[in-house]
């Protein structure tokens, strides 16, 4: 009697634990296709595509709604660029995500790696590849750099003309490859095979519509444009070819 009530209570318990089992697996099945998340929007990132993103956030694989909730969405990972950025899941699956870059207007290459900086002059970001559609700024005078403290130059206010001018390509949808400044302020922007000499920083905006206007006459040609004494009453420019 003894023994038969042993070996009910036993199989009672195999029951019970496969049961728990069972149940385990159907929630974890259930969590891993419900959840799986289909369909990831990305918004406000310039200098990543999603691919990028994707490899960046999520390891290159679409995450699971679920478990990126409970797990990594209060420790987000530090990505080059980007100040923070916000995953919003629309439940069950689907997921946008909204980037903040550091406001970079453009480098200075020191020691080999390039030094982002922003608006202020204040070095956001260090890197040892270029970043695309960021101009290299040259031609300023520093000591040393150190990340996230402004960059000490002779004349501070060069990094709002070279907010003027990066805007004003924003606009104008011109590609600039570098800023010089002289040891007089002046401005010359290098672009592909094209040299344009901008001169002082009066009229900088009207100079560059100017050069939007020029430009598609220019493609393909190599030589020196000379903006420098630009007026918006002035009539044709000074191109100087070469071979």
């Amino acid at each position: 009697m003894g023994k038969n009530k042993s070996r009910k209570r036993k199989g009672h318990s195999k029951i019970v634990v496969g049961l728990i089992i069972s149940i385990i697996l159907f929630l974890s099945l259930t969590v891993a296709f419900v959840f799986k998340v289909e369909n990831i929007e990305y918004v406000g990132s310039q200098h990543y595509d999603k691919e990028a993103l994707m490899k960046n956030i999520f390891n290159g694989k679409r995450p699971n709604a679920l478990l990126y909730f409970l797990y990594e969405k209060n420790n987000p990972r530090t990505i080059p660029f980007i100040q923070k950025y916000d995953a919003e899941i629309i439940w069950p699956n689907k997921m946008i995500v909204t980037v903040y870059e550091k406001p970079i207007i453009g480098y200075v290459n020191y020691m080999g790696c390039d030094m982002y900086f922003d608006k202020d002059g204040v070095i956001v970001e260090s890197s040892t590849k270029t970043l695309s559609g960021v101009p290299q700024v040259t031609g300023l005078s520093f000591k040393s750099i150190v990340l996230n403290s402004k960059l000490e130059v002779s004349n501070p206010s060069v990094f709002s003309e070279v907010l003027e001018l990066t805007q004003s390509f924003d606009k104008y949808e011109i590609i600039v490859d570098k800023i010089y400044f002289d040891s007089n302020n002046e401005v010359t922007l290098y672009m592909s095979q094209i040299k344009v000499l901008l001169g002082n920083g009066d009229k900088l905006v009207d100079k560059l519509n100017e050069l939007k206007q020029i430009m598609p006459g220019l493609e393909g040609r190599k030589g020196t444009l000379h903006l420098e004494n630009y007026t918006p009453d002035a009539s044709g420019f000074i191109f100087k070819e070469e071979n």
